[in-house]
């Protein structure tokens, strides 16, 4: 089963650390701005950042479970 982009940005926001917007920018070629307005829900995700997201994240524990 294949993941639509919605659900790749709620399991990359469940996941993420510090740093992961910078790296994210230098891997896609978007600014850092433009990855925060996507992650508030003022832009919409696209097919290659929800990959990258996913990608980063897949192996990661939820960031509540850190804790």
């Amino acid at each position: 089963m294949r993941l639509n982009k919605t659900a790749k940005l709620a399991f990359y926001t469940a996941r993420k650390r510090n740093g992961d917007t910078n790296k994210l920018a230098e891997n896609t070629g978007l600014t850092s701005r433009y990855i925060n307005y996507v992650l508030r829900g003022e832009r919409s995700v696209n097919q290659n950042l929800a990959d990258k997201m996913y990608n980063m994240s897949s192996r990661r524990m939820k960031t509540s479970e850190l804790a």
